[in-house]
């Protein structure tokens, strides 16, 4: 497997066909409508309205009970959203990778749409068991801390070391099993098994892969949340500490306001074009391994 290759077709079939962006850009939508609401909420945080933000001898007020009912049923619908958002962007760039790389004719957003549709359950099938299971033992882990009153942490301790290496191996086994539900037509147990496979076939190459493109993931979003942080410092080293006065809290919130409305949709562009190449690589990435060798020859 050529990583060159790979990585260079990637961004060639990315650029050349970008109704594959399109798709790619779609899971920014939940970031692009949370930017602008938590960036109104901070603004409307302010001592007339939440007095005891400011000051702690304030009463504290009356929360109707309906309220954080509401509050928990819209955080789950907007996860909901998210999670579909993620899994028709994810489906999309698949199967995108999988008919354009290589040809010089593209296809319309609608047309790629309809080819995306049979494969989302499938995919979102995938995404869940396969990060439902990581997330339900890194829960284990805290579990046992917490029962064994913070002693199961300290014994826990050397397997904590193996949460990178197993988070590295869930990263490469989920887009190869989505890239086989694609490319094979496969339903969700078989194209985790399938994945399963053709992991043991290239385990360290595969897991290679993996690092490099977590790596081109966190590089792109650090290049949103450098200028971030470098704007946090001065933001608070222009605050006068040693005066008898405490600090104008309102200007955190504006602060945070500005960051939410700016920096929150840039992060998620950050990470949307990230995780789109990532994707387009896995594909590519799957393609080579379980391309007979006959086709390999002729590619070369």
């Amino acid at each position: 497997m050529e990583f060159g290759n790979i990585f260079k077709n990637a961004w060639k079939t990315l650029w050349e066909h970008k109704v594959i962006l399109w798709f790619g850009f779609l899971m920014m939508i939940p970031s692009l409508l949370m930017g602008p609401a938590m960036g109104i909420f901070f603004l409307f945080i302010n001592e007339k309205n939440f007095p005891f933000f400011f000051d702690p001898y304030a009463p504290a007020p009356e929360i109707n009970p309906a309220l954080p009912i509401l509050f928990m049923v819209a955080m789950f619908g907007f996860m909901i959203f998210s999670y579909a958002m993620m899994t028709l962007s994810f489906a999309g760039v698949l199967k995108g990778t999988f008919d354009l790389e290589g040809k010089e004719d593209t296809i319309s957003f609608g047309e790629l749409w309809r080819t995306t549709l049979p494969y989302i359950w499938r995919i979102f099938g995938v995404f869940f068991l396969i990060f439902i299971l990581f997330g339900i033992v890194f829960f284990l882990f805290f579990l046992m801390g917490i029962i064994t009153g913070g002693i199961g942490f300290f014994c826990m301790i050397p397997l904590t070391f193996l949460l990178f290496p197993l988070g590295i191996i869930i990263h490469t086994l989920a887009p190869l099993a989505m890239s086989a539900v694609v490319v094979e037509d496969l339903g969700v147990f078989d194209a985790i098994l399938h994945a399963k496979e053709v992991l043991k076939k290239k385990f360290w190459v595969l897991l290679l892969m993996g690092f490099i493109l977590i790596f081109v993931q966190m590089t792109f979003n650090m290049i949103v949340m450098v200028p971030m942080q470098i704007l946090q410092f001065f933001f608070i080293f222009s605050m006068d500490m040693t005066s008898p006065t405490p600090p104008d809290m309102s200007n955190f919130f504006t602060y945070f306001a500005i960051i939410s409305v700016i920096f929150v949709p840039l992060l998620s562009l950050a990470q949307s074009l990230g995780l789109t190449y990532a994707n387009a690589a896995w594909m590519l990435s799957y393609l080579d391994i379980t391309a007979p060798s006959e086709v390999k020859i002729k590619k070369e």
